[in-house]
This record gives structure tokens, sequence and C-alpha cells, in this order.
């Protein structure tokens, strides 16, 4: 049976946003840079109606900017997203941590390893993996919950925080593994208070890092 042209229109533009999102995520499209349909739609293998309606999606989700008459751009970093972005994952992710269920030994020494590879793909500036071991080292922790829908709130907000996150990298030499390790001496304790508190303060030296390098920016 033929698939709906429909069907396969759907999911052409889901790969065309995915294909921009990621762009924009890892910095290959630039913030504050113009889009350009026709090459993203040669990119991409598709025609110039699938990517317009992408961008209309990247656009409700904040990625994208529409200039009248002058296009699409890809929505410039600035101070006040960044606040608040992290005002938000900071009650959602500390409350998380405080009403996680006890770790297991096993279940910290796999943070433990995480940290450690950490350590060393940060000595080899090797940031594309950073991110990856960053985002498992807080994900394992705020699973413990048990909110699925809290974590997919969480997890929304970690899109939109992944290019102030990557930028960050520029300026944490060592990849924010004192703080990290603070959060996880914590838990090994048992002390999920003190865990969101040294969590707290991870997340409020990012933002206030990245605060300045903004400013700087739009200086």
């Amino acid at each position: 049976m033929t698939q709906p042209t429909t069907s396969i229109q759907d999911s052409t533009v889901e790969q065309v946003v995915a294909f921009v999102r990621a762009g924009i995520i890892d910095g290959n499209f630039s913030p504050g840079a113009k889009l350009l349909p026709r090459q993203i739609a040669k990119t991409c293998g598709t025609s110039f109606i699938p990517v317009r309606e992408a961008l209309r999606v990247l656009e409700s989700e904040g990625f994208v900017t529409f200039m009248h008459n002058r296009g699409a751009w890809v929505t410039p970093l600035s101070k006040a997203d960044l606040q608040d972005i992290y005002m938000i994952r900071i009650e959602l992710e500390c409350e998380a941590v405080r009403h996680a269920a006890p770790f297991t030994k096993v279940e910290i020494a796999h943070l433990d390893d995480l940290l450690a590879q950490s350590l060393d793909r940060q000595e080899h500036r090797d940031h594309t993996a950073l991110i990856v071991l960053n985002r498992e080292f807080h994900f394992s922790i705020y699973e413990k919950a048990g909110s699925p829908r809290r974590l997919g709130l969480i997890d929304q907000l970690w899109l939109h925080s992944a290019r102030y996150q990557r930028l960050s990298l520029n300026y944490r030499h060592d990849g924010a593994d004192t703080e990290h390790r603070r959060v996880l001496t914590k838990i090994r304790r048992g002390d999920h208070e003190g865990a969101a508190t040294a969590l707290k303060s991870h997340l409020e030296t990012t933002v206030q890092l990245m605060s300045g390098q903004i400013d700087e920016s739009e200086s």
C-alpha cells in the first residue's frame, strides 16, 4: 500500500527540523546567523516547502526568529534567555535531587565512572563527548526521582540550554568537575538536601560565567 503523501511530507519536515536544530545546538548555525532555506533543502535532499515548515516549527521552539522581509535567522543567545532557562532548571532539577530515591553502590560507582570519563575527555578537549557524559551524569540522578513528567520538562529545558552549555566549556577549564564531585559527595552520604544545594550552586555558577561572556559579546 502506498504511503500517504502527507505522512511522507510530515516525516521530511521532522528530518529537516532535527537537522537544523542539531546544527543550531552544535554551533554549525551560529547565533544570529541567517538561515538559507534553499541551501538547507539541498543539503537535506528535499524541496523548499518542508524546509519552510520546519523553520516555522523551530520558530515555535524558540530556535529560529523570522524578521519581516528578511527571512529566518538563528535566535541569538541572550542574557535574559540564559537566566530564564536556568531559573526554571534550578527549580525543577534541585527538587528532583531532593526527591530522589536512595542510590545503590552500583549507581554511585556509575556516577563516579562518568566523572572520571568526563575529566579525561576534558583533558583531550573533546567537548562533544563531554556534553554527552555531562547529560548522563545529571539525568542518572534526576531519574531517581521517579517522575517521568518532571524528567520530560527537564529534558526540554536542556534542549534549550544546550547552546549555553556548549559555549560554557570554552571557559570551564575543569569541565565543572569540582562542582559535580560536590554533588556526588553529598549523594554518597545520603544527603540529598545538600546535593540539591550543591547542584544549585553549580547551575548558578554557569549562569554567572556565561552572563559575563554574553555581556562582552553584546557590547
